[in-house]
């Protein structure tokens, strides 16, 4: 395995991060029935070990890893954003307040969207910074 590390192009590291935000969005449904707390781990997990893969195994700057990251915790944020504002806005028209719907989910879809960003750059930076980290500790080990 040793030898896979950083050998990848540095361009590499933004398809781990789009790869982050489908399969964080994917275990979403897959956690669906289980608790939240177990949800938001999965999806802290999936954005980790994607950010330490990333860097791990490409010759990406510590910049760009970080960078792709944030901006894969945007777009995360964004998707739950939407996602959260039409449950609750389909919700509130079910029940008769179709006028309240957009206002109510929009504050929702907010809330949503900044947990999953808190979520999603926590995870994805801290793992990019750690496969900075561990590249140039088996670099040096190696060397």
């Amino acid at each position: 395995m040793n030898d896979k590390i950083g050998k990848m192009g540095s361009a590499w590291v933004w398809l781990f991060a789009l790869g982050a935000v489908l399969f964080g969005m994917g275990s979403g449904y897959v956690t669906a029935g289980m608790s939240a707390k177990i949800s938001s781990g999965v999806y802290f997990g999936v954005f980790i070990v994607s950010g330490f893969a990333a860097m791990a195994l490409t010759q990406a700057k510590a910049w760009l890893g970080i960078a792709a990251f944030l901006l894969a915790a945007l777009v995360s944020a964004a998707g739950y954003y939407w996602i959260a504002a039409q449950a609750v806005a389909d919700a509130t028209s079910a029940l008769g307040a179709a006028e309240a719907g957009g206002t109510i989910g929009a504050a929702m879809g907010a809330f949503v969207a900044v947990v999953t960003f808190l979520v999603s750059a926590t995870g994805g930076v801290t793992g990019a910074v750690a496969g900075v980290r561990a590249r140039k500790q088996l670099a040096a080990a190696s060397a």
